[in-house]
Order: C-alpha cells, then sequence, then structure tokens
C-alpha cells in the first residue's frame, strides 16, 4: 500500500483515521474494491486501539466509503458511493431540518428553470414521447398513490438526466424525494393532481417547441402552484407551513 498513514493524535482519533483514509481514496491510493489492512496491523500502524479503529470505520461505512464483510474472505473493503445511499442521506437531513415550504420552493426556482432552459436546447422526440407518456399515466391513476411514489418523480428525474449534470440530479432528485414524503403526510388530493399534470403539460409544450424562455416560465409557474397546493393541503395528521411541518393542533394554538 502505497499510501502513508500517519500516526494518529489522541484527541478525535477515529476522525483523524477516517479524513486519512478518505483522503488516500481520493488521491486514488486506495481504489474500488481494495482491502484494508487486518484490523490488528492497521490499528498498530495508526498507533490506536482496535475499538478507535472500528469507530472509524463505522463512520465510513455511512459515508458509504467502506463496506465490511464477515467470514474466512471477510474483511474491510473500499467500495464505490452509491448515488441512492447520498440521495437517501440528504432526505433525512431534510426531514430532520424541517425546513418550510418556501426553502423547497427556493431551491428548486434556483435550479429548475435551469434545468429546462438546457433540456429545450437539446430535448430529442424519444425525450419527448418519455414525459408525454408519463403525464398519460399520471392522469390514469385515479387514487394518486403511484403518482405520488413514481411517476412525478420520474417526470423530473428525466429532466435532470437529460441535462447530464450529476450535481444537479442529485440535488433535484433528493429535494424531489423530500416532497413526495411531505405530499403524502399532508394528503394532496384530486385536485392537486390535476394542477400538476396541467403543469408539467406545460412544460413539455415549451420544450416540444425547443423554446428555453417559455420553458422556464413554466417551471416556474408549476413551482408556484405546486407551494400553493401544498399549502392547501389539510387532509393529513400534519400539513406544511412556510415554517416546515406541524401538528394541526399547533396551528390551532
Amino acid at each position: 500500500m502505497g499510501f502513508k498513514f500517519e500516526i494518529v493524535k489522541a484527541n478525535r482519533i477515529s476522525q483523524n483515521i477516517v479524513e486519512q483514509i478518505r483522503s488516500a481514496i481520493l488521491e486514488g491510493e486506495l481504489k474500488i474494491g481494495d482491502q484494508l489492512p487486518s484490523e490488528k496491523d492497521f490499528s498498530k500502524h495508526f498507533g490506536v486501539s482496535k475499538s478507535s479503529l472500528r469507530e472509524a470505520y463505522r463512520v465510513l461505512e455511512a459515508y458509504g466509503l467502506l463496506e465490511i464483510r464477515q467470514g474466512m474472505t471477510g474483511g474491510a473493503f473500499i467500495k464505490e458511493v452509491d448515488l441512492s445511499t447520498v440521495k437517501d442521506s440528504l432526505v433525512n437531513y431534510f426531514f430532520f431540518q424541517n425546513p418550510g415550504l418556501r426553502e423547497y420552493t427556493q431551491i428548486r426556482t434556483f435550479l429548475e428553470p435551469q434545468v429546462v432552459r438546457i433540456c429545450a436546447e437539446i430535448i430529442t422526440d424519444k425525450d419527448i414521447e418519455y414525459l408525454e407518456n408519463n403525464i398519460l399515466a399520471m392522469e390514469e391513476e385515479p387514487e394518486g398513490e403511484t403518482f405520488m411514489s413514481d411517476l412525478d418523480s420520474a417526470f423530473h428525474k428525466k429532466l435532470v438526466d437529460i441535462t447530464d449534470n450529476k450535481i444537479i440530479s442529485l440535488v433535484v432528485e433528493s429535494v424531489q424525494k423530500a416532497l413526495i414524503n411531505i405530499k403524502r403526510i399532508v394528503h394532496t388530493d384530486q385536485d392537486f393532481l390535476k394542477m400538476v399534470c396541467n403543469g408539467h403539460r406545460k412544460i413539455v409544450s415549451a420544450l416540444k417547441a425547443h423554446d428555453p424562455e417559455q420553458a422556464s416560465h413554466a417551471m416556474i409557474d408549476h413551482i408556484n402552484e405546486v407551494e400553493k397546493g401544498m399549502m392547501a393541503s389539510k387532509g393529513g395528521t400534519m400539513i406544511i407551513t412556510e415554517k416546515g411541518l406541524l401538528k394541526k393542533n399547533r396551528t390551532s394554538q
């Protein structure tokens, strides 16, 4: 192993180990699939206890950078960060931070109008067909459950996929997933579903015309309509406000 790991200091022991291993990965000294030395050898190399090394491993596992395998051929292996794990982590962060709906609207307004501007320039007939079929499937969903869990997310995912920008994709898809969870909690209804479908149709119409400006305006209108529709949804045990999710009895006090 070419990377020169240093003996760690007493304070922040496990974090120090994490930073060194992560640096080795980022600098290419450790590659996907590489097995780390045995716990005995590695803890001796770092000058730490096995418990400190295992604590660092747990952090690296949570980051998605390390896989611990059991058995005779087991050990600690470098793994590729799974995109779905990163998205789930972002969604969990959103959940615990409980941002207000206005914050979701703001980040969407920063990103998604630009996404459709890019799409309008490069979208293909096949892409248009996918988006139109997605809307048809949404309109045929009587209860809206599939719409909430799959179709709405798939529509916006397709748009970011067209841009071929991995960073935009990560953020937009994570925000969409968080919003889907909120829609379930506040119980959006059929009127909301129809509004979303109409908004999507206007976006696709602008994309078919390869009109970036029109597509951008259609997306902004859609985002604002979604905010209003979610704010008006009162069927669940909670409501979404500009300050975040609140239980109904709290708002009546």
